[in-house]
C-alpha cells in the first residue's frame, strides 16, 4: 500500500493519467467515428514518438511512448462513448404514441417529473428493447420512488425543452436523459425492493419536509443547499445574487464542502482520541454518506476520492502530491463515463482545483492581513481565475466581486453546515428539537443574500458575457495546459546548472499561443448543424439562424434598429461583422425597419424581399443596397444557401392584401418554419395549401402568438417560439404545444441534432 501511495506523486503518473484523460475527452466531443480517431492518432504519437526518439534519452522517450498509448486508449475509450446506438430510446422522438416500461431512477425535487430508465417502447416504427433515461411529465403522476416499475403512455417522445433548473436540457444530458415524455400518463406495474436509491430518496424526502416546515422562503432552499446540497428551486430575485456575487456554489455540493466535512469529522476524532484507522473509517464513511445524499455529482465524487486517498497514504506515513493526484481521479472518472467531460461542474471542479493548487499558496502569500481572510481570498480568486472561460461559456457571467465575497463568507459556512445539518436531522426526528437550529441557519443563509445583494448593487459587480464560443475556452484550456507542460519539461530536462527559466518561459509563451490560435481555429469551424436565435427586439420578430456551415442569416429585422443590433451583439461572436443572408416576410416597414441598424455594423450579402416593398421597407433596403447588398425578389423562391434548404412559402395577406411569405429553413439537423407577420386566415390558407409540407421541430410564431389550430396540426411543432414585447399579453395557443415567449424568456436559441432543432438553456 505505501509503494502505491508513493507512485502517486511520480510524473509517470502525472502524464499518464493526463494524457488518458485528455484523451477521453477528446474522443467524446469530437464525435469522429472510432476507427478515424484512432488512425489520426496512432499517425500522431508514432510521428511524435519518432522525432523524440531522434533525440531523447531513453527515458523520455519511454515517457513519450506511455503518454502517446495512455491517450490512444482514452480516445478509443471516449470515441466509443459517444457512438450512436440504434437501441437508444432518443433515436424515436417523434415517432408518435408510445408505450414504454422501465425502472423509475429518481424523482426531480421541486417539480412534478419523474426520470425512468426504459426498458422497453412500443411506437409506430419500433417495439422492442431500448436504453437511457426518459424524463416523464405530467399534471397527475403517481407517487413513486426509484426502483419501482413502472409504465408510461405519451402522445409523443420530444427532446427535453424546460427552462433553467432540474428539467433543462443541459442537465437532463448530463444524466443520460434525451428526451421527455410529456403530458404522460404514468401507472405502477410493481414496487421497487430495498435499495441504496431508495434509501436516499425517502432520507432527502424526510429532511426537505423537515426544513421546508420549520423554515419560510428563501431560507427553507438555501438550507437545504448549504448543508446537504439538496437542490431546490430558488427564486429569481434570491439566484440571480448568489450567482454574480460568486456565492451559488455554496448551495451546490462542491469539493470546498467535502474537505470541510472531513476536516470536522478529523477534528472531531482528535477531541475523541480515536486512532488513526478508526478517524480515516469515519471519516470515510461520512463522506461517502455525503456524497451520495447530495446526488454523487462530479465536484464531491473528485473531492471524496482525492481527499480519501491522501487520509489513506497520509495514514500509512506517505506524502501524495495533489497534482498527479488530480490526474489520476480525472482519468478514473472519464474512462468510467467519458461524457462527463463536457460537464460543466466536471469542468469547473478540476480546472478550479488545478488553479486553487497552483495559484492559492503564492496568491495568499501576497495578500496582506489575517490568514482567516486572505487565505479565502486567494483560495477564490485562483479559482475564479482559472474557471474563468468555463464560468463565461457556461453562466455568461463573471463575478468581480466574488473573491471578496468568499473571504467574507467561507469562514462561516462550516458552522452554517453544521447548526443546518444538524437541525434537519434531529428535526426530523423530533421537530421540537430541530427548531432552534435551524432558526440559527436561517438567520445566517439570510445574511449571506443580503451581503451578495449588497455586493451586487455595487456598479460593475459583474461582468455579463454576451457570448463565449466553446472553441475560445477549449483554446484557452489548450494554450495554458501546453504552457505548463512546456516550461515543466524545459526545467526538468535541461542539464543541470543550466540557466532556462527565461528560455522556458519564452518556449511556453510561443507553444501556448501557437497551440491556442490552432486549437481556436480548428474547433471554430462550422459544426455541421442549424442554429436559430428569435431575438428579443420587441413585438416585431428578428430570427438569427446559423447554417450548417456557420454562415449567419436573418429572417426580419424587428421594428427598432437600436434593439436589433443590441440583440446581434448579445448572441453573435465579437468578431462577427458580416450577415450573408436577410429574409423579409413582409413588404411592409414593420419586418425591415430594424435592418436599419446593420449599417455601420454588419455587412450584409444578399437581401430577399416579399412583393412589391411599401416606400420605408424600399428605404431600408435601398441604403443596404448601397452598401454592396444584392437584392433578389421572393416569390415562390427554393434555394440552397449556407449548407441548408431555403423556401419561401408565398401566400396574399388577408390584412393588406400584399404578397408575403412564410419562410421555411432545414437541414438533416432540424427544420424552422418562420411566420412572419401571417395572422390565423394566413395560416389556413398556408395550411390549406402546403399540407403536410409545413412540418417543422419549431415554429416562430406572428408577434403575439395568434396560431391556427390548421396550421399546428400540419407542422406539428415541438415549440412554438412568440415574439413578444415584455409585458405584453400573449394569445393563448390554439392546440397544446410548448411555448417560449421573447417577453418573458429573452432570446430563445434553438441548436439542431439527432431529434430535430431543441432549445439551448
Amino acid at each position: 500500500m505505501s509503494r502505491l501511495a508513493g507512485t502517486l506523486a511520480g510524473r509517470w503518473t502525472a502524464v499518464a493519467c493526463s494524457a488518458l484523460a485528455a484523451g477521453c475527452a477528446l474522443g467524446f466531443a469530437s464525435g469522429l467515428p472510432v476507427g478515424v480517431v484512432e488512425l489520426l492518432l496512432a499517425a500522431l504519437g508514432a510521428a511524435t514518438a519518432a522525432a523524440v526518439m531522434a533525440a531523447a534519452r531513453k527515458g523520455r522517450v519511454a515517457l513519450v511512448l506511455v503518454a502517446a498509448a495512455a491517450a490512444l486508449l482514452g480516445l478509443a475509450r471516449g470515441a466509443d462513448a459517444a457512438a450512436p446506438r440504434q437501441d437508444r430510446v432518443g433515436s424515436h422522438t417523434g415517432s408518435g404514441p408510445v408505450a414504454l416500461t422501465g425502472t423509475v431512477r429518481s424523482t426531480l425535487t421541486g417539480s412534478s417529473g419523474v426520470i425512468v430508465d426504459a426498458e422497453r417502447l412500443a411506437a409506430p416504427d419500433w417495439d422492442g428493447a431500448v436504453t437511457g433515461g426518459v424524463l416523464v411529465t405530467g399534471a397527475a403522476l403517481p407517487a413513486v420512488s426509484p426502483g419501482d416499475r413502472v409504465e408510461v403512455d405519451a402522445a409523443l417522445l420530444r427532446a427535453p425543452s424546460g427552462r433553467p433548473g432540474p428539467q433543462s436540457e443541459a442537465t437532463l444530458e448530463r444524466q443520460d436523459v434525451t428526451v421527455e415524455a410529456a403530458s404522460a400518463q404514468m401507472s405502477v406495474l410493481g414496487q421497487g425492493g430495498p435499495s441504496l436509491p431508495r434509501l436516499v430518496a425517502g432520507v432527502q424526502t424526510r429532511l426537505t419536509a423537515t426544513v421546508n416546515a420549520l423554515l419560510p422562503e428563501p431560507a427553507a432552499p438555501l438550507v437545504l443547499g448549504i448543508a446537504f446540497g439538496i437542490h431546490q428551486p430558488l427564486a429569481a430575485d434570491v439566484h440571480a445574487p448568489l450567482q454574480q456575487a460568486g456565492l451559488i456554489h455554496i448551495v451546490v455540493v462542491s469539493g470546498l464542502k467535502v474537505v470541510m466535512l472531513l476536516g470536522l469529522v478529523a477534528a472531531l476524532g482528535d477531541v475523541l482520541a480515536w486512532s488513526p484507522r478508526r478517524k480515516l473509517a469515519a471519516a470515510l464513511l461520512s463522506a461517502g454518506f455525503y456524497v451520495v445524499l447530495s446526488g454523487a455529482g462530479p465536484a464531491a465524487i473528485r473531492s471524496a476520492l482525492m481527499a480519501g486517498t491522501a487520509m489513506f497514504a497520509r495514514s500509512h506515513g506517505r506524502r501524495v502530491d495533489p497534482l498527479p493526484l488530480l490526474a489520476l481521479v480525472a482519468a478514473v472518472m472519464l474512462v468510467a463515463d467519458p461524457a462527463a467531460a463536457l460537464d460543466a461542474g466536471f469542468q469547473l471542479s478540476f480546472v478550479g482545483t488545478a488553479g486553487i493548487l497552483v495559484l492559492a499558496g503564492p496568491l495568499a502569500r501576497r495578500i496582506p492581513g489575517p490568514r482567516l481572510f486572505s487565505e479565502p481570498f486567494a483560495v477564490t480568486l485562483a479559482a475564479q481565475l482559472a474557471t474563468a472561460p468555463v464560468m463565461a461559456g457556461t453562466f455568461g457571467v463573471l463575478s468581480v466581486v466574488g473573491p471578496l465575497a468568499n473571504a467574507l463568507v467561507l469562514p462561516a459556512l462550516p458552522a452554517l453546515i453544521v447548526v443546518g445539518g444538524a437541525g434537519a436531522v434531529l428535526g426530523a426526528v423530533a421537530p421540537p428539537l430541530g427548531w432552534l437550529p435551524l432558526q440559527l441557519a436561517g438567520l445566517g443563509a439570510d445574511a449571506v443574500v443580503l451581503l451578495s445583494r449588497a455586493l451586487t448593487a455595487v456598479p460593475a459587480s459583474s461582468v455579463q458575457i454576451s457570448q463565449w464560443p466553446p472553441a475560445w475556452t477549449a483554446a484557452l484550456l489548450a494554450g495554458a495546459g501546453s504552457l505548463i507542460l512546456i516550461v515543466i519539461t524545459a526545467r526538468r530536462w535541461s542539464a543541470p546548472g543550466a540557466a532556462t527559466p527565461r528560455r522556458g518561459a519564452a518556449l511556453g509563451a510561443a507553444g501556448a499561443l501557437a497551440v491556442t490560435g490552432l486549437v481556436a481555429c480548428g474547433l471554430s469551424r462550422a459544426e455541421g448543424k442549424m442554429r436559430a436565435t428569435v431575438l428579443d427586439t420587441g413585438s416585431a420578430p428578428a430570427v438569427l439562424v446559423q447554417t450548417a456551415d456557420g454562415s449567419e442569416a436573418l429572417v426580419d429585422g424587428g421594428s427598432s434598429p437600436a434593439s436589433l443590433v443590441q440583440a446581434l451583439g448579445r448572441v453573435l461572436p465579437p468578431f462577427t461583422r458580416r450577415i450573408g443572408l436577410v429574409v423579409l416576410t413582409d413588404p411592409g416597414q414593420r419586418a425591415a425597419a430594424g435592418l436599419a441598424g446593420l449599417s455601420g455594423h454588419y455587412d450584409v450579402g444578399t437581401v430577399v424581399v416579399a412583393g412589391d416593398l411599401t416606400p420605408g421597407a424600399t428605404a431600408v433596403v435601398s441604403g443596404l443596397q448601397q452598401q454592396g447588398a444584392e437584392v433578389l425578389a421572393s416569390a415562390g423562391r427554393s434555394w440552397r444557401w449556407g449548407g441548408d434548404a431555403w423556401r419561401c412559402l408565398t401566400y396574399r395577406s388577408a390584412t393588406t392584401g400584399s404578397a408575403a411569405c412564410a419562410v421555411e429553413v432545414g437541414d438533416p439537423t432540424g427544420r424552422l418554419l418562420v411566420l412572419g407577420n401571417a395572422g390565423t386566415a394566413d395560416q389556413d390558407d398556408l395550411a390549406a395549401m402546403y399540407g403536410r409540407a409545413l412540418a417543422a421541430d419549431v415554429v416562430v410564431a406572428p408577434p403575439g402568438g395568434a396560431l391556427s389550430p390548421a396550421l399546428l396540426i400540419q407542422a406539428a411543432p415541438n415549440d412554438v417560439a412568440i415574439p413578444l414585447a415584455r409585458g405584453s399579453p400573449a394569445a393563448p395557443a390554439a392546440l397544446s404545444v410548448h411555448e417560449l415567449r421573447t417577453g418573458s424568456d429573452g432570446d430563445l436559441a434553438f441548436e439542431g441534432g439527432e431529434g430535430g432543432l431543441s432549445e439551448v438553456t
